[in-house]
């Protein structure tokens, strides 16, 4: 082992044996640490040279706890932690000449402690999980009692002024270049006042914050001191990136609102404006505990907070846009901020506006640090984790990820947006997926062009307020956006049409308002999916108004119908209705409820439930958005827009043909029924199969990797081989029945009639429909971006 390791070896033998402060053990640590003894003065050579020793010794701890004990042995980093501990929170307590005489090495010790914490707090925010990132404050770090311990320490001077001089940029050690005599970061660091505050831990480093040592109109600025954490000095490109950090990202003569000034930087520091206020992450973590635990466990999407935390972020990558094209020296990187987590954006207390901190790439993702990245790796784009040079599209990648979490108030997956989205705000998916792709160039593909390399936050957020303007009118105005479970979602059947008629007229309308935009949501289909919608709607209410007039038409009850004896009279018609009863075959008779009562039972039951089937799977979607150009996919594309058109009309036509012209059709036309539903099950599986390879086979990763991931697309397989088993059934037994092979005739209508409310209209589409159509929308979507990849 070299003399340096020695050293290092000496000084945790010692610190293990501390257990007081009587002069033996004192005298021990110092001759170790070459602190003069007995008071005598130290020339500037031996205070540069113990400076030096000090660094050395702070720059040789082992980063990670396993190195550190496999190193030292029983004297482990946990146990050396809580022994120092003990030992410089006692140190406080002691008066007098006693207490003078040891500032140097409480001060020494103390930073030694900080240090080994601030380690044991970085490997534990790179273990940490997202679930566990939702828990803590800002003064109880992942390991500690940060504000009993660092922050009582800190604040002695002792601390501070050791702080000072091993921090110094006018100490030269081993690998580092000296600042320039009278440079900005020498210069700053003499006007600091030797008073500091701790703040927080951060994954590299531990943050103060201070005034300056000269008044400024009458005021002192507060400062926030970024100290890396002095083992880390010892990653070239972290100490490098450190040192140009004031030159790459200084704001000072630029008067930017969402930046925060930095003063200067070195090898092992950053000094800017301190900012009052709580980090993202902090406040994303708050609202999180005022949630209820019911409310926690039913998935949710606020739009308000969506609308006002996404619009500030905006804002803040806007003006570091602005800024990198204004001033290409300081603008650092192109304008992008490659750490853009939550816990490097400040939300000011002063007017809660966005300050972005901590820009460039953080290397604890880059694997130059070991560990797992942490909870907020997830935030950071796969190009910047994977140490790639080409980074400009990062930030877009981040953006989305950080709207998922103001939408839900949790991290989404990572590059896959979260259910919620596809259920109630499949537009803003759609915004959301052209963000979060893994690949850079698969960025933009919709909004604001693929192949377009650059792009701008301003346009951005304009398509931004766009979607989100179109998902509030689409919800009538609703802010909270919640998908019901249990046997709340009971309340779903209460809807016959799952509200899409509404909902698809309101879109266009917004859609019209929004006819100035270069970027409209399928504008071409819009219309289309519109005029399927109300013709779906309108034939729903024209089937189930002519099976209840018949019905009650067969009971021949007096309801005093004025509507009928108004068209009797107007077609001088005393008996009957015009028109349509002369459809009716020879031996159909009205009324007569015996022998009409099973078509009766399963025309009305399918009037309610394949309408059901369309709007709550089909309706606003459609699979051509894969394009004309996609060859044998196109042509599935075609054959299952075909089908689904066809579910929309076809079932309550072929109610209508057995109400109006003949009922013992009714075992013929439940089978047709059934084969088309099979027929609709069929394509449309297999066109999402289709689309998912296609997808994958390009690359594109805002489907899930895996399809059990993929949420509804296992039980929409199930339906395929279950329907055929209906589809054969039916046509059987029904066949059998018409030509009177069968003759349990009202038990055969009771079955089918049961089926189609309780399992088709209640359980499958009611219950299970939004599921499922969570599976068929994702699918549109990515056909949409297969489409712009070609």
């Amino acid at each position: 082992m070299d003399n340096q390791g020695t050293t290092l070896d000496r000084l945790l033998a010692a610190l293990s044996d501390l257990s007081g402060y009587d002069d033996p053990q004192s005298a021990r640590l110092r001759t170790l640490l070459e602190l003069p003894a007995d008071g005598r003065p130290e020339t500037a050579r031996q205070k540069a040279r113990r400076l030096g020793l000090w660094r050395r010794l702070l720059h040789d701890i082992p980063l990670d706890e396993r190195s550190f004990d496999d190193r030292f042995g029983p004297a482990g980093r946990q146990a050396t932690i809580a022994r120092l501990v003990s030992w410089c929170l006692g140190y406080r307590a002691w008066g007098g000449r006693s207490r003078a005489d040891g500032a140097e090495l409480f001060g020494f010790v103390t930073l030694f402690l900080l240090t080994l914490l601030g380690l044991a707090e970085s490997e534990a925010q790179r273990s940490l999980s997202p679930a566990g990132a939702a828990t803590g404050r800002r003064d109880q770090g992942l390991t500690h009692d940060c504000g009993g311990i660092c922050g009582a320490l800190v604040e002695e001077v002792a601390v501070a002024e050791v702080i000072a001089d091993v921090y110094s940029p006018e100490g030269e050690s081993a690998g580092r270049r000296p600042p320039a005599a009278g440079g900005p970061a020498e210069r700053e660091w003499r006007a600091m006042q030797r008073t500091l505050r701790f703040h927080r831990h951060g994954s590299t480093s531990m943050i103060l914050r201070g005034s300056t040592a000269d008044a400024v109109h009458g005021t002192r600025p507060e400062f926030a001191l970024k100290l890396i954490l002095y083992p880390f000095t010892r990653i070239a490109t972290l100490a490098q990136a450190t040192r140009g950090y004031a030159e790459t990202y200084g704001t000072s003569s630029s008067g930017a609102r969402h930046l925060v000034r930095v003063w200067a930087s070195f090898d092992s520091w950053i000094l800017m404006d301190f900012v009052e206020g709580r980090t993202l992450a902090e406040v994303v973590r708050e609202e999180a505990e005022r949630e209820t635990p019911d409310a926690r466990r039913v998935p949710s999407l606020s739009l308000d907070r969506l609308r006002d935390k996404g619009l500030l972020l905006f804002d803040a990558l806007e003006e570091l846009q602005r800024l990198a094209r204004e001033d290409p020296v300081h603008g650092g990187l192109k304008g992008v901020h490659a750490d853009l987590t939550p816990s490097n954006i400040i939300v000011s207390a002063s007017d809660g506006t966005f300050k972005l901190v901590d820009l460039g790439r953080n290397y604890l993702y880059t694997h130059t640090v070991t560990g797992t990245g942490g909870a907020e790796s997830r935030y950071i784009a796969p190009e910047v984790r994977a140490g790639e040079t080409d980074i400009a599209r990062a930030d877009l990648y981040s953006l989305g990820q950080l709207l998922i979490l103001f939408g839900t108030g949790q991290a989404g997956a990572e590059g896959v947006v979260p259910d919620i989205f596809y259920m109630r705000a499949a537009l803003l998916a759609r915004f959301l997926e052209d963000l979060v792709d893994a690949a850079p160039a698969r960025r933009l593909l919709v909004f604001s062009g693929g192949a377009d390399p650059t792009h701008t936050f301003a346009r951005l957020k304009r398509d931004f307020l766009a979607e989100l303007e179109m998902v509030q009118a689409a919800e009538q105005g609703e802010s909270d956006l919640r998908v019901e479970t249990g046997w709340r979602a009971w309340r779903e059947l209460l809807r016959p049409l799952a509200g899409d008629p509404g909902r698809e007229w309101r879109l266009w309308r917004m859609r019209r308002q929004q006819s100035d935009r270069a970027e409209t949501d399928r504008g071409s289909f819009a219309n289309w999916l519109l005029a399927w919608s109300l013709l779906s709607a309108v034939i729903w209410a024209v089937t189930n108004t002519v099976v209840i007039t018949w019905i009650l038409r067969d009971l021949d009850l007096s309801w005093g119908n004025n509507l009928v004896s108004l068209v009797q009279r107007a077609a001088g018609t005393p008996e009957g209705l015009p028109i349509v009863d002369s459809w009716r075959r020879d031996d159909y008779q009205v009324p007569d409820l015996r022998a009409s009562l099973p078509a009766r039972m399963v025309g009305l039951s399918y009037a309610i439930a394949a309408p059901k089937y369309y709007q709550m799977l089909f309706s606003g979607l459609t699979p051509l958005a894969i394009g004309w150009r996609a060859g044998s996919l196109t042509r599935l594309a075609v054959a299952t827009e075909v089908i689904m058109r066809l579910m929309a009309v076809v079932p309550c036509l072929l109610v209508l043909a057995i109400t109006l012209v003949e009922p013992r059709w009714w075992p013929l036309n439940s089978a047709i029924g059934q084969i088309l539903t099979w027929l609709a099950n069929v394509f449309t599986l297999a066109y999402i199969h289709a689309v998912v390879r296609r997808s994958r086979r390009l690359g594109l990763s805002t489907l899930p990797a895996d399809d059990t991931k993929i949420t509804g697309l296992s039980s929409f397989a199930q339906w395929v081989p279950t329907s055929l088993f209906y589809c054969v059934a039916v046509l059987t037994i029904g066949t059998a029945l018409y030509l009177g092979l069968l003759h349990d005739v009202y038990v055969y209508a009771s079955a089918v009639t049961a089926t189609n409310i309780f399992l088709f209209y209640a359980i499958k589409c009611g219950v299970g429909g939004p599921t499922i159509r969570v599976a068929i929308v994702r699918t549109c979507l990515a056909a949409e971006r297969v489409a712009r990849c070609r």
